[in-house]
Order: structure tokens, then sequence, then C-alpha cells
């Protein structure tokens, strides 16, 4: 793509002058009326080194309120973030709904930088790109408008500027560690040429900005955002944005069945305490192994009410190293959590490696109550099989183990729990109207676990039932598996 740009485009500064002003209110309006319409809005800007982003930047903010938009200066990733998947901190750092992010330079640096610190390996970009589509995609389907620019100049240019900036005195790197292409224009045209034309796609389309004089970028860069927040404004208020790009995820031949569950299962207590203490203390030793091998471990319970996930959770941890694990109790999401993607609350909470997170409800929520009582439309929860799919797929390419349990007992064991801790005053607590209406719905609440389950078991995040209307032989059956995965990946 860069091949074909014509560099010698320019803009006289009386044209510029002319225009400039009506395109700082034109954006400015847009900003207000993506605002009022909740129209989440990223703007990516990539370069070369001395293409002059952080000028054309900064002309084209002017016209932006700045209480409505946050700039990010993508670097080299700080040790926090080398101990998450790479796709965490942008993730972490997109704006919410009605907001507008800005990055200078983004997860297209990264993928650079890495492609050539591995000597070209191949996998390594197609991998790269594979997952910049996907986070792309995933953020255009829940109505996120992406807007990137490449600011594009010669080799001749760029070294005319670095010579300019030496001979003026002007810091290469403002920013330490700054990702630039620095002196590495041959190498990396190649790559970036490469990847251009692979993320060139209808949800996140480039535009290269022929930035060897400002005016003219200026104006191409302001001009091109107005015509994309237009049509985007346009398209919300005539009704037409909806998003058809993801496919329903199909069903997995392999995955464990409901129906086939023999909720009879038990164990003697002698045995129990037995295999109890065993596990409890193998998970203890295991832990340290993860820490020291920094492999991060995520364990997701879902299941009925009163199916006993709490206690589970509190056997897992019995002999753990508090340090080196988080319990997170998933609830209704906050007014915060609701202004982002859903996926946004999660991404902030999986565990950095050699660390544990055990997660009491998750993000199957999305297609378990969502579903249920209407939070979520039926695209958007359809949409989330695969979404959940990839999302699990980026943490496990990055080495987490993924273990997801669902509790399962009958509808008679849970109404005998229930009354339990109705009549036990320290266990009352417990019970809420919600239990009692989500039990109503029973069938329901079946039908979306058991879609669930056949939608989301993949070779890489696994589920298994959990036979629990006896708590004994539920503990156990955690603890055993919990160990002989983690043993596996060993």
């Amino acid at each position: 793509m860069l091949e074909n740009i014509d560099l010698s485009v320019s803009m006289s500064k009386e044209e510029y002058k002319t225009r400039i002003d009506d395109l700082y209110i034109r954006i400015g309006e847009l900003q207000r009326e993506a605002w009022k319409m909740a129209i989440p809005i990223i703007i990516v800007f990539e370069g070369w080194h001395a293409s002059g982003m952080a000028e054309i930047i900064n002309r084209c903010i002017i016209g932006l309120n700045p209480m409505g938009f946050r700039y990010h200066v993508t670097t080299k990733p700080t040790y926090e973030e080398e101990k998450k998947p790479l796709f965490w901190r942008f993730w972490r750092d997109i704006p919410a709904y009605g907001s507008i992010g800005i990055f200078d330079r983004s997860w297209y640096s990264r993928t650079v930088i890495e492609y050539l610190d591995r000597k070209g390996d191949k996998d390594k970009i197609e991998r790269c790109v594979k997952k910049i589509n996907v986070f792309e995609r995933q953020l255009s389907d829940d109505g996120y408008l992406l807007i990137k620019f490449f600011m594009h100049i010669s080799k001749e240019e760029q070294q005319k500027r670095l010579f300019e900036y030496k001979k003026k005195g002007i810091p290469l790197c403002v920013v330490d560690e700054e990702l630039d292409y620095f002196n590495e224009y041959d190498n990396y045209k190649s790559v970036v040429d490469k990847i251009i034309e692979c993320t060139h796609t209808e949800y996140a389309p480039w535009t290269i900005i022929e930035a060897e004089e400002f005016n003219h970028a200026t104006v191409k860069v302001l001009s091109t955002a107005i015509n994309m927040i237009e049509s985007r404004t346009i398209r919300r208020n005539n009704l037409h944005f909806s998003s058809q790009r993801t496919k329903l995820t199909s069903y997995s031949a392999c995955a464990p069945k409901i129906s086939e569950v023999d909720l009879s299962q038990k164990i003697e207590q002698d045995e129990y305490e037995e295999k109890k203490d065993y596990y409890q203390e193998r998970l203890g030793e295991l832990q340290y192994k993860l820490f020291r091998k920094k492999i991060p471990l995520i364990v997701v319970f879902e299941g009925w009410d009163a199916s006993g996930k709490g206690g589970n959770i509190r056997r897992i941890v019995k002999k753990m190293d508090p340090r080196l694990y988080t319990v997170e109790a998933v609830g209704v999401p906050n007014d915060l959590e609701k202004s982002y993607h859903y996926l946004w609350r999660f991404y902030k909470k999986i565990p950095e490696a050699g660390h544990i997170a055990i997660f009491d409800r998750s993000w199957y929520g999305r297609v378990l109550v969502e579903r249920v009582e209407a939070f979520s439309t039926e695209e958007q929860w359809k949409r989330a099989y695969n979404e959940i799919n990839e999302f699990e797929e980026i943490l496990a390419d990055f080495g987490t183990i993924i273990v997801k349990f669902w509790l399962h007992i009958d509808k008679k064991e849970q109404l005998r729990r229930f009354e339990n801790r109705e009549n036990t005053p320290y266990k009352k607590w417990k019970i809420t109207p919600d239990d009692w209406r989500n039990r109503e719905k029973w069938d329901a609440y079946l039908e979306a676990a058991d879609e669930m389950l056949s939608r989301t078991h993949t070779n890489y995040a696994p589920w298994t039932i959990i036979e629990a209307n006896d708590k004994k032989y539920a503990r156990i059956k955690i603890l055993r598996n919990l160990v002989e995965n983690i043993e596996k990946h060993l």
C-alpha cells in the first residue's frame, strides 16, 4: 500500500488557514454528538520515526474538549505489562462509551518490534495480526469506531529530519523507551506494509497520511476523522447500526452434557478426609511451582445458586499462599463497568504470570443471566460465545492454564439448600429474593447452561461438570481435577 502513495502533495499556508477553523469547529461538534450518542472512538496514529506524529496530533486535538478524550503514548511494556498478555494494556486503556481514546503508537508498534526482535518469525507476526483483527472486530461489534492513520514519509525525508533534530538539539526520544522505527526504515518497510494490508478491514480501515508537509497532513487527518464520525452518527440516527460479522460459534461434539450427569455419586467420610488433605497439600506445592515457572492459572466457577461454589473455593485455597492468588467474586456490573465493552472488567482481573485468579462467576454471565433476564440483546449474547472463546484463546496463548467448572445440582436439592439457608440464622445472608426468582426460570437457565457448555468447550479451556448434589464428592472431584490439570501443564 505504501509504494503507491504520492508524497509530494502539500497545502499552502493560505489554504490551510481558510480551512482549519471550520475543521476545528466541526470536530468539536461531532465530539459532543458522539458523547450524547455514547459512541466510543479510538484513533490510532502510527508512522515512521520523525514523521511528525506528535506535531500533527497536537494540531488535531486543539478542536477537541480535553475532558472528552485521553491521550496514550505506547512505549515498551512496563514490568507489570510484561507479566500480562500483549493486549491486556490496550483493553485497559480503551475509552468508555462516548469518549475518545487517542493512541500515539499502539498494538501495531508492539507487533512490528516483536517481529523483528524475533528475527522475522513469520508465525509470530501471523498470530499477532490475527489477534489484532480479533481485538478490533470485537470492539467494532460493540459499537466502537476505529480510525487508523499511518504517517508516511520517504527514507530521504526521514534522514533529513533526523539531521535537523540533531542540529537543533531536539531529543530523538521525548518519552523514555519510546517505540519508534528508528534507523530501521528498510527493515521495517516490508513488515509495516504487510501488516497494514492484513489489518485494513471494513470495520477498521487504514488511512495513509502523506506526512512530508504538515498542513496537508493535519487537514487530511481531521477531514478523515470528521467523515468517519459523521458516517457513524448518521447510521446510529437511522437505526441502521448492527453488527452481523461474527458467526455463531459451532457446537463442540466432545463437550460435556448436563443430561448425562449422575447426581447420585457420593463419597465416604474417611475417604473424603484423606483425599481432601492430600489434594490441598498438593495444591499448595503446585502453587509455588507455577510461580517459579511464571505460569498463570485461571479457575472459573459457574453453576446453580446454592451449588457450592463458595465452599469449594475455600477448600481450594486452604493451603495456598494468599500473596499468590486472588478470588474474584463477580456480581452485577457497576455503572463504570457498564460504560465499557463487557470483557473490559475481566481483562482488568486476569492474573499476572505465576499468579492464580479464581472466579466465583465470570464472563459467562453474558450467556447465562444476561441472556435469561434479557439484560443483553439476542445479538449480543450470541456474539459472546465467539468473543469468549477468543478471549480465552488469547489467555491460553500467553501460557495461562484455564480450568472451568459447572457445578450441577437438581431442583430438589436446590430447594433443600434454599430452605436450610432460610431457617439457619448464620446462613440466612446467603439467600436473596433473586435466588427464588432465578429458581422460577430453571428451565431457561438449564437451556442457557447447556448451550454455553456446548459452544465454549475448547481444547485450551475445557469445561468439567461437577456432580454437586453431594458436597463432599464435588469437593474431591474439583480438587483432583485442578491438581491433574496443573500437573499436566507442568
